[in-house]
């Protein structure tokens, strides 16, 4: 069982491991055709870890995935990926958009405006329930968004929406996540975000370095950097980054094995890091 912390919105290993599970689950099919998580099963595998886990709403529209994750203690809106890294190809190609209080990734907006509309309306409905958590308190329940890969960018898009309406949450966790606003638009994000969003890179991810700064994009947010140890740290500088992805791409060359750009991206990669963390809070 994971202890979520659901009021802390400073970065928390016990956060980013439950945010970095849901992130995979997300991933699991209803079926071979069907494209939308399997709340069923999604449900199953929570509860087996904590029976504090109420339901799971899954969503899937114009190609986009999500879930609602209901825990007696928080709400995690969680948006899923891609399947294959090929669908970048076209996930680059669009320009930004101009929305709520700035630029957007086009695709990565209009994939999340596809299932938000039906999304939000049940999220609203879950905020205003007063339930009962593990100690028999009676409260409205926070959020969190959470997503791995697009489903980060995604994710980060949804709290841009919660942030132009004044609404609340509690954190945004991400992994592998590109590049989702503009320069300009990431200045505005930030300071309202108010370091609540921590976004979690891993050594030589191609997907974190997309699309590129040349192209005015920026990332938001705290960034935890993974070496190419598994060894996580808190908003490393730029050279360190950039020596550690030359370390690891040498490294990926002598063993013969597939570039580490696309290996690094595996969500699996994050949680590993995340479980081992010894983060001094």
């Amino acid at each position: 069982m994971i202890n979520v912390k659901q009021y802390k919105s400073a970065l928390d290993r016990h956060n980013a491991l439950a945010m970095a599970k849901l992130s995979k689950l997300v991933y699991s099919d209803t079926d071979a055709k069907n494209k939308k998580p399997h709340e069923a099963y999604i449900l199953q595998q929570l509860k087996a870890n904590d029976s504090g886990y109420r339901n799971v709403t899954g969503y899937d529209r114009n190609t986009a995935q999500g879930m609602l994750v209901e825990h007696d203690s928080f709400i995690a809106v969680v948006f899923r990926g891609t399947d294959e890294i090929g669908d970048w190809v076209d996930n680059l190609r669009a320009f930004a958009v101009s929305a709520l209080f700035g630029d957007f990734h086009r695709g990565f907006y209009e994939s999340v405006d596809g299932i938000w509309s039906e999304m939000e309306k049940d999220l609203n409905e879950l905020k205003q329930a007063i339930v009962k958590d593990g100690n028999g308190t009676k409260h409205r329940r926070p959020v969190f968004f959470a997503g791995h890969s697009l489903g980060g960018a995604m994710a980060t898009i949804a709290a841009a929406k919660y942030i132009n309406e004044d609404k609340q949450f509690t954190a945004v966790y991400t992994y592998g996540q590109p590049r989702a606003m503009t320069r300009s638009t990431a200045r505005i994000f930030n300071a309202e975000a108010k370091n609540r969003l921590h976004r979690f890179q891993n050594n030589e991810d191609i997907v974190t370095r997309v699309p590129a700064r040349v192209m005015n994009y920026s990332h938001v947010g705290q960034c935890c950097y993974i070496d190419a140890d598994g060894q996580i740290h808190t908003d490393p500088g730029f050279w360190f980054r950039f020596m550690d992805y030359i370390e690891g791409a040498v490294d990926s060359l002598k063993k013969m094995t597939s570039l580490g750009a696309v290996d690094d991206h595996d969500i699996d990669k994050y949680i590993a890091a995340v479980e081992k963390w010894d983060y001094d809070e």
